[in-house]
Formats: C-alpha cells, sequence, structure tokens
C-alpha cells in the first residue's frame, strides 16, 4: 500500500431522533461519550501513519466546549466543525474542511470499526475510485405494508453498508454538491455522480447504535473488549527528620518524619506510576523522570500521575482496579485514607475506566520488625489491572 495523505472525518452532528432521546453521540459507551470512539481509532491510524488529521463535525446549534478535553489528549492534529442541518449537509462541511487528498467519512454511531478494516479501504482506494465497506443481509427479510401485510422479500444480492467510506476528496466534494440533501450517505452521492466504487469486506462486530437496545449491547461489547493486562509497582523511601511527610499528594502535618527523595519521595504515588507503567508495558518512573534531572527536584509526583494518565490514555489503556499496600509503622494514616483515594482518582480521571471508584488502599504497620517496624522507611506495593483496546 502506497502512501496516501487522507483525513478522517468524523460524523457526529446528527440528533438521535429515532433513539428517542437527543444527540446520541454524547451518551456515556465504556466510560468515555460513543462519538469518542471513533476518535480513538483516527488517533490510532494517526499514529501508525495511516492519516494525516481528524476532523470532527459537532451539531450547530449545541455548545461542544466540554468535549473538546477528548482531542486534547492526543496530539494528532484535530479540528472540530459545525455541522448542517442534515447529514449530508454536516458530511459536506466535514469533508470540505478536510484537506487531504483522501477522505474517510466516518459515523460517530458505530464505535467498534477496526484499524484493520481501515486498512483495506485505503489499500483500495485510487484516484478513480470510491471504497465502502458491504456485508451480506444474513437475515431473512420481511416487507409490512401499512395495514399489517407481510410479505417476503428476497435477501440475494442485498448487503449492508458501513462506514468509514473513503474516497478522492475533491470529487467527492463536488459528487455531495451535485446531490444536495437527498442522498443517505456519501457512497449514493459518489454513485449518482457516475463514478466507480468498489467494496471491501465488512466487520459484524461494526455496529452501528441506532436505537436503546443498541448501545446496551454495545456497552456489553466494550467492556469484554481488549486485552488485560497486570502490573506491578513498588518503592521504598528512607524517613528523615528535616522532610515533610507526603503520600498520595496529601500534607501529613503531624509526621515527624518525611520521606527522602529527589522529588516529594511520596512513596504511594511511586508505586502507582511503577503499576500503571508495567501493566502498559512502558519503562519504569525513574527511566521517564531520572533523579538527575533538576526539574523533578521537589517535585510533587501526582504531576508524574497526571502525565502518566495522559500518555497512556493516548494508546488506549484505561485502568479497571487499583490496589496499594503501604507499609508504615508512625504516624496512624487511617483517616488519611479516603483521601489518598481521592487524589489517586483525581490525578488520574482521564485513564479510568467509566470513570468510577477504582481505587483501594491498605496500611499495614511494620509491627516494630525491620526497617519499617523501626520506623527507618516506608514501603508501598501496587497492583494495577487495565485494559488496552484491540488496535
Amino acid at each position: 500500500m502506497f502512501h496516501k495523505r487522507c483525513s478522517f472525518v468524523l460524523l457526529a452532528g446528527g440528533r438521535g431522533a429515532r433513539m428517542g432521546s437527543p444527540f446520541k453521540q454524547f451518551r456515556p459507551l465504556g466510560g468515555i461519550p460513543l462519538w469518542a470512539w471513533g476518535l480513538r481509532l483516527a488517533n490510532r491510524l494517526y499514529s501508525m501513519g495511516l492519516i494525516e488529521e481528524a476532523v470532527v463535525v459537532f451539531p450547530r446549534d449545541i455548545d461542544f466546549t466540554s468535549h473538546i478535553e477528548h482531542l486534547d489528549k492526543f496530539d494528532m492534529p484535530s479540528k472540530i466543525v459545525k455541522g448542517g442541518e442534515t447529514r449530508p449537509a454536516s458530511s459536506l462541511a466535514g469533508v470540505t474542511a478536510s484537506c487531504g487528498d483522501y477522505v474517510l467519512v466516518h459515523d460517530a454511531a458505530r464505535p467498534f470499526a477496526s484499524v484493520c478494516l481501515v486498512k483495506r479501504i485505503i489499500s483500495a482506494l485510487t484516484p478513480e475510485s470510491g471504497v465502502i465497506p458491504l456485508t451480506p443481509v444474513r437475515d431473512a427479510l420481511k416487507r409490512v405494508s401499512g395495514k399489517g401485510d407481510i410479505f417476503p422479500v428476497s435477501r440475494e444480492n442485498l448487503w449492508c453498508t458501513q462506514t468509514p467510506q473513503g474516497f478522492p476528496r475533491e470529487e467527492l466534494i463536488a459528487a455531495m454538491q451535485l446531490a444536495g440533501d437527498n442522498i443517505s450517505d456519501e457512497a449514493e452521492a459518489w454513485i449518482k455522480a457516475g463514478h466507480e466504487i468498489k467494496f471491501v469486506e465488512g466487520e459484524p462486530n461494526n455496529i452501528k447504535v441506532t436505537y436503546e437496545s443498541d448501545l446496551k449491547f454495545c456497552e456489553t461489547i466494550a467492556q469484554g473488549m481488549g486485552q488485560f493486562r497486570v502490573g506491578h509497582g513498588f518503592d521504598v523511601h528512607p524517613l528523615r527528620p528535616w522532610r515533610k511527610l507526603i503520600l498520595a499528594g496529601c500534607d501529613i502535618p503531624d509526621a515527624p518524619l518525611g520521606l527522602d527523595g529527589h522529588s516529594d519521595g511520596d512513596v504511594i504515588s511511586h508505586a502507582v506510576a511503577d503499576a500503571l507503567l508495567g501493566a502498559a508495558g512502558e519503562p519504569d518512573l525513574g527511566t521517564l523522570y531520572p533523579a538527575s534531572d533538576e526539574r523533578y527536584k521537589d517535585a510533587s509526583s501526582l504531576i508524574f500521575l497526571q502525565e502518566i494518565s495522559r500518555l497512556l490514555s493516548q494508546k488506549n489503556w484505561s485502568l479497571m482496579w487499583l490496589d496499594v499496600t503501604l507499609e508504615a509503622q508512625l504516624p496512624r494514616l487511617s483517616g488519611y485514607i479516603e483521601r489518598f483515594k481521592e487524589n489517586l482518582e483525581d490525578a488520574l480521571s482521564n485513564l479510568i475506566w467509566n470513570k468510577g471508584k477504582v481505587v483501594n488502599i491498605k496500611v499495614k504497620s511494620g509491627e516494630g520488625v525491620g526497617a519499617v517496624g523501626r520506623a527507618r522507611c516506608m514501603r508501598c506495593h501496587c497492583i494495577a489491572t487495565m485494559r488496552g483496546d484491540i488496535p
């Protein structure tokens, strides 16, 4: 497959009338808005060099500023375009705003299109031909008249159309301007203009969310998707009388001793960071934030967690559960555990699956045994369960 300059246009400008609730694209699926699954797909395509930008089309009459944070997670070039009154008008606005030689137009109501499908579409694109994914009709078909009479319909040679659909950009703009609003998708405009069109095999999982039951079904799929990994993190820091004690970003004012370290010595945050990085197959905390770098001297370790959360979120990892065990002789910390949990969940908010409560923390006494029991150090272990999207 030779390189093609492709733009990815994500259509999220509809009203979802058939679903019974407005703007279905903003309903949550797996902890993020339905439309943002298409943005994740675009980011994977960008990281592989398959597209050069993403254009997201939102409804023109809503305030979408709260959704911009999802675009800010990724480094790929992206822009937001206001849609029109109809799907063809929104699609034309998005395609016109893009800048690639080719354009991939994807419906934001299809959260599970794969990179493999997009690769097949891009491979089949030519300057003269558009490409669409099709799946054969598998069920027996019936037509129901206005009176309720039922008639069989042959499914022979009938196919279902999916997205993304790929076309040479300039030619698609001309075809859509010619067709106007009287089309159901880009392929219809392309065919009416007399252009050649090819198809590739679509995917059964590339479901379109049209009704409430579709969203519930997709939620079940989303929960089982991806690969699950477990990461282990461990850290130890000595206690010193001249240091503040900071744990999970909390300053413990009544502590006689604090944890020594190049940053704030936050042994909980450091163990959490290594558990996350380990599950995702990334280098450890000391490699990413070396003690030799003066920028990190006395730095808050919650900043490290926020940056790691952003890094892993960009790579489509989600945090399912975090189990932390802190070994500490003194001071008594039971009154701080809920604050510890809140601080960690706030720092990792964009990484947490379904935005739920995912942090468990236990504090164990050293029972007067060893370095921990003699209050010479604190140690912390953490286990992180992570889910990564299937590319």
